[in-house]
């Protein structure tokens, strides 16, 4: 990450940033750990999609979703029987980048992701045609936060809340 990142304003281009002292305790947690646990959380949540073919464009593709402000970044992979944490030292090809708040307002469904890419909240590098791909993936996804396991569900909906109560920040 470059300093740059790392001492941004709380409020960049109308984003909200996460504080580098909250962001310690999530870069303490090997990647792998996150990773493993989204893998597990999309596994569940996109169930259907993997059992009806629809994110075979991904199969054998390695998506690293980077949490700027956060200094995180997670690596899936989706192989046979579902989702995987990518190993470091697999090739990335298409990464998707962005503060945490946006990332948790795309999961709760406050924020649709053509509203993200098109303010550059959210960008796609590398392989652009795989990322447009994701991007239409999420976008065409028709669920809510209600729709996410407890554990997620309460993780997003606390860090929402203590953002907006940090940052005075209104739902979208």
């Amino acid at each position: 990450m470059t300093s740059e990142r790392v001492n941004a304003s709380s409020s960049v281009g109308g984003n909200v940033r996460l504080p580098a002292v909250l962001a310690m305790p999530l870069r303490l947690v090997p990647g792998v750990v996150h990773s493993t646990a989204l893998a597990t959380i999309l596994d569940r949540v996109l169930a259907r999609e993997l059992a009806d073919g629809e994110l075979e464009f991904l199969f054998g593709r390695t998506v690293a979703i980077d949490i700027e402000d956060a200094e995180v970044e997670y690596r899936l992979f989706l192989g046979v029987g579902g989702f995987y944490a990518g190993s470091a030292e697999r090739t990335v090809d298409v990464t998707m980048s962005g503060a945490l708040y946006d990332f948790l307002v795309l999961a709760a469904g406050e924020e649709d992701p053509d509203t993200l890419f098109f303010q550059r909240r959210l960008r796609i590098e590398g392989d652009t045609a795989l990322g447009l791909q994701v991007k239409n993936l999420l976008d065409s996804l028709d669920f809510g936060i209600h729709e996410l396991p407890e554990s997620a569900r309460g993780w997003i909906e606390g860090a929402l809340a203590a953002y907006r109560r940090l940052f005075g920040r209104e739902a979208s």
